[in-house]
């Protein structure tokens, strides 16, 4: 017999071991193993719940049946009174047969008297931490310190064999009655816990941070110094030139030249120049200094030395560090530097300062502006220093005199590394190169700058200048356009009302009311989605036919709308009316928005204008011409010498059936609610008399929430109770004012408040119940939301994977039933 037939007979044997019941025992299985009860005949659990326990466990092993057994008793409040349990478990063990190794009744009632207190401090436990997901949590932490009685390589295997139904007919039948030792160790696991969890506080605190105790707390920080000790640190230049519009684009350039320009690095230090004696003798050096005693060594020793860092090496004496030497940046200011180059040299002179003033030690940097004739001092520290040197312009047509000027001076000086910024067309121009080669000898460096944005930087060695780097920059970007970082349209939430409205974006997807889909209202791109102005200009998107609407923004202005898009992801849409011209993007998967006002450069127009979006622009007809809006530039391309596209084909001429399907999977909104309440029994709310009921689907061996239409439902008025009206008074309550909300108030306080986009808000007088949120549909499943980020039902609404979601059973028993239970 092969090896997998040893395991599945190992498997089927152990299954019904571990799964029947023992004789005259203190539970047993009923109802062809459908679940368990006690002896009295109260029930315990279900099969299905305790499979899913079961299953939570089986990656640790499985502990002994009758533990998992009296763990769930206790979290689902059907564990008897304490006296009570005592006394009947007293009398099992005193029927139970006792063996040569049986514990004494001393030894059983303490134990026994152990578990039933763990019992009641899990019995004490919120009901949060003891019902749904949390419960797989709690069992695994009860049972995960104790030896399994099912490995963990075998609880799979066996489960699977459980479930399967064909160890069903064993359990019609008890196994061999439990001796004494055999129930003290299926009791062990829970008696034992006691000591890690005494009390319900201590159990819960681990549940909810897995620590057994909270930190101490941090200490105090120190008072900070009064304002006066510590004065604001000013902005830097650069910031301070960013933020004035009339030198944000020099700043910009000046960024980017910063990271592009690289100041050669002179890795060479004084210890290893031929200067002076030897100091010391160290383990880290070049070869050229290695003992003569190192050679001695055969290669393979000399090898291992050198790679452990054993061998030795000399180490030369050290003169004094010198100072770091100053620098000089030569601004030329000359005919060919006006304009653009001009600007383009003084951001290359403050990446190089700033570059300079970051180096350690920082370099002192000084700057001078070339003429025609002689040169200047520049003030490049100062915000006005640098407003100052704009406008510095020289008509010489070159710098050379002032260079050789300069070069004279500088012979007089302390060594200096010297800059000199110019135009790369003065090189090739005969007396501007003639006084550069005789002043080179003063030079450092050379950074040539030209109109198409490209930079060079060479270095003067041994009187040649040799090329370090090269780079070209779009001046036009960085300088002329405004910085097109998209700044989204703020969505605030509302200071006050339910939950669900202070949520950016809202947490569910929303149904759609009053829209008649239109080519003057909807966009349609199969690669983004459906995009339409619905009633009350809202704006909403349907990424998919699978999911509801996203509300992108809560009111758009009403006149004549116009689409188009990017074919990726944003759709632009062009509103024109009276007084009116505003084009909004969407970035859809971003769920923002953004708007420019555009109503200024046409004039302030009387009347909606014409408009076209082609390749990426709208084109829009005005008294002057045709004004040109890029789109994917975000700015204006022409105001008025452009053609209007007089015969351009609209972009969207979609099929509005499929556009239908694609924003609606086939509900109806409830829109018009006038009163609500709870059926008798109290199980279910009534709504405008439909009832939000649990129907089972059979196709997905599930439950689903829907609104029970009231032709199907067979309650009569005098069923339901705490009918209560709406006040037919309505409020706003989000930024968009035409959409009215309503109140209805019960008497014990609780309330809740009609949206007119399809949903009802619920806000119980019980502060711990939370609030919920639910989507008002018909012929179609819907679903819920709770103010602690739960949410259950349709995935049409919920969105495909949601954070936190429950079945509709176990949001109905946490939170349904719990704001129903206190208006009865």
């Amino acid at each position: 017999m092969s090896e997998v037939d040893d395991d599945v007979k190992t498997v089927r044997e152990l299954t019904p071991d571990y799964f029947r019941n023992p004789k005259d025992y203190f539970w047993r299985w009923v109802e062809k193993g459908r679940f368990v009860e006690w002896r009295d005949g109260d029930t315990v659990c279900y099969r299905e719940e305790l499979a899913r326990v079961l299953r939570g466990l089986a990656e640790q092993g499985l502990p002994p049946l009758a533990s998992v057994l009296l763990l769930l008793a206790a979290c689902a409040d059907t564990w008897p009174e304490p006296a009570g349990a005592a006394v009947e478990f007293k009398q099992l063990w005193q029927q139970m047969p006792a063996g040569p190794d049986a514990p004494s009744n001393a030894e059983l009632e303490r134990q026994m008297r152990h578990v039933l207190m763990f019992l009641d401090v899990v019995r004490a436990l919120p009901t949060n931490l003891r019902t749904g997901q949390p419960k797989l949590h709690l069992f695994r932490e009860v049972f995960n310190a104790q030896a399994p009685q099912i490995g963990a390589e075998l609880a799979s295997a066996l489960l699977d064999e459980w479930e399967s139904g064909r160890s069903d007919v064993a359990l019609h039948f008890s196994r061999g009655q439990i001796t004494r030792r055999e129930h003290l160790n299926e009791m062990a696991a829970l008696a034992q816990v006691l000591n890690r969890f005494p009390t319900t506080e201590s159990l819960a605190l681990h549940l909810r941070t897995g620590l057994d105790q909270l930190p101490a707390p941090l200490p105090l920080p120190e008072p900070a110094p009064p304002a006066s000790a510590s004065p604001t640190q000013p902005l830097d230049l650069l910031e301070q030139l960013a933020q004035d519009p009339r030198t944000a684009g020099l700043a910009r350039l000046a960024q980017h030249l910063g990271a592009a320009l690289r100041i050669p690095m002179h890795a060479q230090g004084a210890s290893d120049r031929p200067l002076g004696g030897v100091s010391d003798v160290t383990n880290r050096g070049n070869f050229d200094r290695l003992l003569l005693s190192e050679l001695a060594h055969d290669d393979l020793s000399l090898m291992a030395r050198l790679v452990n860092n054993e061998a030795l090496y000399l180490r030369r004496e050290e003169p004094p560090r010198q100072d770091a030497r100053p620098r000089f940046i030569l601004l030329d200011t000359t005919l060919r530097m006006w304009g653009v180059p001009r600007v383009f040299a003084l951001a290359a002179a403050l990446a190089w300062a700033r570059h300079s003033g970051q180096a350690r030690p920082p370099v002192p940097v000084a700057a001078v502006a070339l003429g025609g004739q002689a040169f200047s001092t520049l003030d490049l520290e100062s915000f006005e220093g640098v407003v100052a040197a704009l406008e510095l312009l020289d008509v010489g047509p070159h710098g050379g005199v002032a260079l050789q000027a300069f070069a004279r001076v500088a012979q007089t000086q302390a060594a200096a590394d010297n800059l000199l910024i110019t135009h790369a067309q003065l090189l090739h121009q005969p007396e501007f190169a003639q006084a550069l080669a005789e002043a080179k000898s003063s030079l450092h460096f050379l950074l040539t700058v030209d109109r198409s944005g490209e930079w060079q930087l060479y270095e003067y060695q041994n009187g040649h200048r040799v090329p370090l780097s090269a780079a070209r920059h779009d001046l036009e970007e960085l300088l002329f356009k405004a910085n097109r970082m998209r700044q989204p349209l703020p969505l605030q939430a509302p200071l006050a009302g339910p939950a669900f409205l202070q949520q950016v974006p809202v947490p569910l997807y929303l149904p759609v009311t009053a829209l008649r889909a239109s080519i003057k209202n909807t966009f349609y791109a199969k690669a983004i989605g459906v995009l339409s102005v619905v009633d009350r200009q809202r704006v909403l998107f349907w990424p998919s036919k699978d999911t509801g609407a996203r509300e992108l923004l809560p009111v758009i202005e009403s006149g004549i709308y116009y689409f188009g898009s990017n074919d990726v992801d944003t759709v632009y849409v062009l509103v024109s009316g009276r007084r009116l011209l505003r084009i909004y993007a969407f970035v859809t998967v971003a769920a923002e928005a953004e708007m420019i006002d555009l109503a200024a450069e046409v004039g302030q127009p009387s009347e909606a204008l014409p408009t076209v979006f082609k390749d990426g622009c709208f084109y829009v007809k005005w008294a002057e011409g045709t004004l040109v809006f890029n789109c994917r530039s975000w700015e204006i391309q022409s105001r008025r010498n452009s053609i209007f596209p007089a015969h351009a084909a609209t972009t969207f001429r979609p099929d509005f059936g499929h556009i239908k399907r694609h924003i609606n999977n086939g509900y109806n909104v409830l829109r018009r609610v006038t009163q609500l309440g709870f059926v008798a029994n109290g199980q279910a709310l009534v709504i405008e008399g439909h009832l939000l009921v649990l129907a089972s689907n059979p196709n997905k061996l599930s439950h689903e929430l829907t609104l029970l239409s009231r032709n199907v439902s067979s309650n009569r008025e005098d069923d339901i109770r705490g009918l209560v009206s709406v006040d037919p008074k309505g409020f706003p309550l989000t930024a968009n004012e035409e959409l009215l909300f309503r109140r209805f108030t019960w008497h014990e306080g609780s309330e809740a408040i009609l949206d007119p986009r399809g949903l009802l808000h619920l806000r119980s007088a019980d502060a711990s119940v939370p609030e919920i949120t639910l989507v008002l549909v018909l012929g179609q499943p819907t679903a819920a939301w709770a103010s602690d980020g739960t949410v259950c039902g349709s995935a049409y609404f919920t969105g495909p994977h949601p954070a936190r979601q429950l079945s509709v059973l176990e949001f109905n028993q946490n939170y349904l039933q719990r704001f129903i239970a206190q208006l009865g």
